[in-house]
């Protein structure tokens, strides 16, 4: 395994001179985007061999070119979360309050003011989401990129001004 690594990096810093279309450096796109900055948002060593190993960077590479946003910002805090807390924030959700989110919140930048108001929406958007049928059936990674995606929208859709998620 440790050769493994040992390589991935090598070939990462090999390649760190190469840009791309976004003129982020190459080796940052190996810890700021794919799956590897999904698992380890502050780890740089640990996000570039993730996705060096798990698809050669492809995931990567991919997410850079076509939404570089997605890869600086607090984004990727909440989307970690998200992954690391599912349970626990899908629970404080069925109840609307609870710790988990109102620690998500906190993450998405959301002024105190709002929370609960944010919280309501973000309760009966996930709500429809986790009440459809194949729902249930997804596996714990789909359900919280769903609840992701559920909480972008809504911030992007009602509360931007309010909310500094980036």
């Amino acid at each position: 395994m440790k050769r493994i690594c040992l390589i991935a990096v090598s070939a990462l810093f090999a390649c760190a001179g190469y840009a791309t279309a976004s003129d982020r450096e190459f080796a940052d796109i190996y810890t700021d985007c794919g799956l590897g900055a999904l698992i380890a948002p502050r780890n740089d060593a640990v996000a570039a061999v993730t996705n060096v190993t798990w698809d050669s960077g492809t995931t990567a590479i991919s997410s850079d070119s076509s939404s570089p946003e997605s890869c600086k910002g607090g984004k990727e805090s909440a989307a970690a979360f998200i992954l690391d807390a599912y349970p626990s924030i899908e629970s404080d959700l069925a109840r609307g309050s609870g710790e988990y989110l109102s620690t998500l919140l906190t993450i998405a930048g959301c002024e105190q003011s709002i929370r609960s108001e944010v919280a309501e929406a973000l309760r009966a958007d996930f709500g429809k989401v986790a009440a459809a049928g194949d729902y249930s059936e997804s596996t714990r990674f789909d359900q919280a990129e769903t609840l992701y995606n559920v909480l972008n929208h809504r911030i992007e859709a009602s509360f931007g001004g309010s909310c500094a998620l980036t």
